[in-house]
């Protein structure tokens, strides 16, 4: 058997011919122009029957139930195929998730957009699928210091880069470039009115450039607040910040060696107790969409996917870097020579947080230093996904 991929991707920047509210800050914020189109990009893998689609979504994040919809609809002219849908969790693209409307009362989805969103997610997986040859991976891990900050504890750092680059087997030319950096996408701030995939725009801008191949940028343990360290939150700073990442990235990955690496995918299911009020009352309103159950626990999933000595562990939220790092320890002790978090694979919950570091808020709406916790499904999230983890590791 030998490793196979394909490459394609399609834009999902919304219209403004109708009201369009940014995610991730306060409500109402409204895009008032496009700086940069929107993308979902599909790295479809294959090695003998096994078949998975690694999807960058420039979004925030998107609940559970429209990535597994998304999936049976891949399945239905793929059959078996399993998706690793990971938004890159800009701040500045269309509310998804329903808590960015007008006011709390009001969701900022657009059913249009969602529905013709979730079909072109389908339809540019297929065709990566159609684009599957035989290829080539090298990968490479580099420490990129100095663009981000870790806001909530400063002490607490994960600065790798993770980079892997396919070509084809028989003219060894690039096909396409894969990075995963943890950090939020989120240069611009709160104020910002551009559509704007902030600064993986320009990361993958010079990165295809330079390779004169596609690049898809996917995010690591960015919660905690892993966040840009910059002072004017500007265009200048967000292509500054893609462009170091991009050099350092290329560099290292000029010294990797090009191999035939064997895939393997696992995917654990599990649920976890929903204990977080405001989450209720959102979903009780119809604002926020999650798969909730009579006893009031969440249904999520956790994704491993193995390609040759690189290792990946899919996680369904934003995962703080305590535990990014000792997941990474986890894999690499377990075989994975490089390891890597993508964050908010399949579903976003919010911030996981390591259980020993969960301060509830006394006050929801004000959480103070507790915002992270506020943002969370609960304190068993963290102590579950690493569970999960140990339990797709057990199976080798």
């Amino acid at each position: 058997m030998s490793l196979r991929s394909g490459y394609a991707q399609t834009i999902i920047t919304p219209s403004l011919e109708k009201p369009v509210y940014l995610a991730g800050f306060g409500r109402d914020r409204r895009a008032e122009s496009i700086h940069d189109e929107l993308y979902v990009r599909a790295l479809a893998l294959a090695d003998g029957p096994l078949t998975v689609v690694a999807i960058a979504l420039d979004l925030l994040g998107l609940g559970r139930q429209h990535n597994q919809e998304i999936e049976r609809r891949v399945n239905q002219e793929a059959p078996g195929t399993k998706l690793l849908i990971a938004c890159t969790h800009t701040h500045h693209g269309p509310d998804t998730l329903g808590l960015w409307g007008p006011n709390d009362k009001t969701s900022g989805v657009d059913p249009a957009y969602l529905a013709s969103l979730k079909e072109k997610i389908a339809e540019t997986a297929l065709v990566a699928l159609d684009r599957m040859q035989p290829s080539l991976v090298k990968s490479a891990a580099v420490k990129v210091s100095g663009v981000a900050k870790n806001a909530r504890d400063p002490k607490i750092l994960d600065e790798e880069l993770i980079c892997l680059q396919f070509s084809h087997v028989f003219t060894k030319q690039p096909s396409a470039t894969w990075f995963i950096y943890p950090c939020h996408p989120e240069v611009l701030w709160e104020r910002n009115p551009h559509i704007t995939s902030d600064y993986i725009y320009s990361l993958r801008a010079q990165v295809e450039a330079t390779t004169d191949a596609p690049c898809l940028v996917m995010v690591g343990a960015l919660g905690g607040m892993m966040t840009p360290n910059v002072i004017e939150h500007s265009f200048v700073e967000a292509k500054e910040m893609g462009e170091i990442l991009a050099a350092a990235g290329l560099e290292a990955l000029a010294e990797g060696q090009e191999e035939m690496a064997e895939l393997s995918y696992q995917r654990k299911e599990f649920t976890i107790p929903l204990q977080n009020p405001l989450f209720k009352l959102a979903a009780e309103a119809g604002l926020l969409t999650a798969d909730l159950s009579e006893a009031d626990t969440v249904s999520t999933e956790a994704n491993l996917l193995k390609l040759g000595r690189t290792w990946f562990f899919g996680v369904p939220g934003e995962l703080l870097p305590a535990l990014g790092l000792d997941y990474r320890r986890r894999m690499n002790e377990a075989g994975g020579s490089k390891a890597a978090i993508i964050s908010l694979v399949n579903d976003e919950l919010g911030y996981i947080l390591p259980a020993e570091s969960f301060v509830s808020p006394t006050n929801y709406m004000e959480p103070g230093d507790s915002y992270e916790e506020s943002m969370s499904v609960g304190r068993e999230a963290g102590p579950l996904l690493t569970q999960a983890l140990e339990a797709l590791l057990s199976k080798g």
